[in-house]
Formats: structure tokens, sequence, C-alpha cells
């Protein structure tokens, strides 16, 4: 289960913006692994680590979401810097916002997992030497 983060909505424009960079980070990484994944042209795109999905970012009428899987970490640490880039540009949601949207919160047992995690074989790996 991907760790969510829900941020005010934005323009057509911006999300162009933040696509178009998500687009660069794959294409600037060839043959390590990464894939962009458009889902919804204006709505939601993905990047994925040789077939798993490890960001994602999703419009919906109300808010965005920007989400990296629990494993990302050790799966595709370099995901987690373009998540840190991306979200830098973005307007968070207040809690109760959050509450409000619906945008769950990761569990007790999401962070179990996330521990366990750590144990990523270098095969799946993206972005390492």
């Amino acid at each position: 289960m991907p760790e969510p983060l829900a941020f005010q909505s934005i323009t057509d424009n911006r999300f162009s913006q933040l696509r178009r960079q998500a687009m660069q980070f794959v294409e600037s990484r060839p043959r390590q692994g990464f894939q962009f994944v458009e889902r919804h042209r204006d709505a939601e795109f993905q990047i994925h680590c040789r077939g798993t999905p490890v960001l994602w970012l999703e419009r919906r009428s109300q808010h965005l979401l920007l989400r990296v899987s629990l494993d990302a970490k050790q799966r595709a640490p370099a995901v987690v810097r373009l998540r840190a880039l991306l979200q830098w540009q973005l307007e968070p949601l207040d809690y109760l916002e959050q509450v409000l949207a619906g945008v769950p919160e990761p569990v007790l047992m999401d962070r179990a997992l996330q521990i366990l995690a750590g144990d990523v074989s270098d095969g799946v790996r993206c972005g390492v030497p």
C-alpha cells in the first residue's frame, strides 16, 4: 500500500509542468529500469521501477494525491527525491482537509510493512549501479 499525501488542486498548466518533470526524470535515466506510465492525460501518471509502480500523481476533483510505494526508498531511491521535488511545488492540505477529503492515513499495518520492505533484491532495484 502506498503512503498517500493530499495537496490543493492545481491548474492543467501546473499539472502539465509536474508531468513534464516526471517524464524528464525517467528520460534522464535510460536503462535504469524506470518507466513513465500515463493513466489519464491530464489526471494521473505513474513511475514504474521494473514494472512495479513506485510513484503516483493523481488529480481528483477536490485535491491532488502524490504517493510513493512503501519500499521506494529501497527499490528506487531516486524516486523519493523526485517526490520531494514535486511536493515542494505543491500546497499541502491541512490534516482536517485531508480527513474530509477521505485521504486514508498510513495505518499500523502499513508501518509494519514498511519495516519489512527493507528486503528488496538487487534485481528489482532501479537507478542504483
